[in-house]
């Protein structure tokens, strides 16, 4: 069977239908010419990043290519390099795309030339299910399996002289745990689309009071890092879900901690116009590899276990509380992330 009556026969038999997987023909730039068996218009000069509704292309004024993050794109790192030594390559690809989902993809490159120009076809296998399991559940275990080693360290130093005070740690070690499950659950929830935040009208320093209460002295005592809190917050008022804001603000303050080194955390609050911003800041700067995949699922500059942090901090804060995360790193400055809500109206 030759070339064309193989290609005839895959399209006819529609070989790709409904196993998760399409192929796209793309030149060096990742214009798409073909979309499987259909041409496409060369003047729109739709690329790949522009079909898959990557946040990057999104947020770029001109698409795909065009955002700062884009050099670091690890689909199109792939591409450059198979038709650069003309040769078949595959590998696992995350991103973030449109209303902050995940997108993960096996990508199988293979070059060719045609009337002397490079192209490749780009086939992609769908496995955002597959790798949204296995990272759900890597995090969740290795959060309480850390819980746990900590409870069973805590019940063998147990002795008559000191119940009150490991009877206080224990308390505090079951509330954690029992917080993580509450966690993983409503980003599973969040994840599929049907987490339902439970409004309240609360004051926006409650906020701040959590981190005051219940995040300070595991920083102190088990970071070994020193938080300060400037906030400038009076009477404002937020109406959202608290218990989930509280959540954001945790992942937002923990990520902070776990990557200042025994430093500074500077947690500061202030109203601005219409809006409530809370933002964490350490003296830790990102390199452009980690800034360009920040709020991506499974990113992490840490051990396996974690990468999900700043991931659901932007799926919960942002599409289901109707809020902003964003973040700042530079040289000179640090790291800064930024989590802001409107303030309550009643007008």
């Amino acid at each position: 069977m030759d070339r064309l009556k193989l290609f005839h026969f895959i399209e006819d038999n529609h070989i790709f239908s409904g196993v998760g997987s399409f192929f796209l023909v793309v030149d060096e730039e990742l214009q798409i010419h073909f979309i499987e068996y259909d041409p496409v218009n060369q003047d729109a000069k739709l690329c790949v990043g522009d079909y898959l509704k990557c946040s990057n292309s999104l947020n770029a004024a001109d698409g795909c290519g065009c955002h700062e993050n884009c050099p670091q794109c690890p689909l199109r790192a792939l591409v450059k390099k198979s038709m650069c030594e003309n040769r078949r390559l595959e590998g696992d690809v995350t991103m973030l795309v449109e209303n902050n989902r995940d997108y993960s993809a096996h990508v199988i490159s293979t070059p060719f030339s045609e009337d002397g120009k490079d192209y490749s076809i780009l086939l992609l296998v769908d496995q955002t299910a597959l790798m949204r399991e296995q990272m759900l559940e890597r995090v969740f275990c290795h959060d309480l399996l850390n819980l746990s080693g900590a409870l069973n360290g805590m019940l063998e130093c147990i002795d008559d002289s000191n119940q009150e005070e490991m009877r206080a740690i224990l308390k505090s070690i079951s509330v954690q745990m029992m917080e993580q499950i509450k966690s993983q659950r409503d980003l599973i929830y969040a994840i599929q689309g049907i987490l339902k935040p439970e409004k309240t009208l609360f004051k926006a320093s409650e906020i701040i009071d959590f981190v005051k209460d219940s995040l300070i002295h595991v920083a102190n005592d088990i970071l070994n890092v020193n938080v300060i809190v400037d906030s400038k917050l009076t009477d404002e008022y937020i109406e959202s879900d608290k218990v989930l804001a509280n959540r954001v603000m945790h992942n937002m303050f923990k990520n902070a901690c776990e990557s200042s080194c025994g430093g500074d955390v500077i947690v500061r609050a202030w109203a601005e116009g219409q809006r409530v911003i809370y933002s964490v800041h350490n003296d830790l700067v990102m390199t452009p590899s980690v800034k360009s995949k920040i709020f991506i699922q499974g990113n992490t500059t840490k051990k396996t276990g974690h990468g999900l942090g700043t991931y659901s901090m932007k799926l919960i804060g942002e599409n289901y509380l109707g809020g902003t995360v964003r973040f700042r790193s530079e040289e000179g400055f640090g790291t800064e992330f930024y989590f802001e809500l409107d303030k309550f109206s009643d007008k």
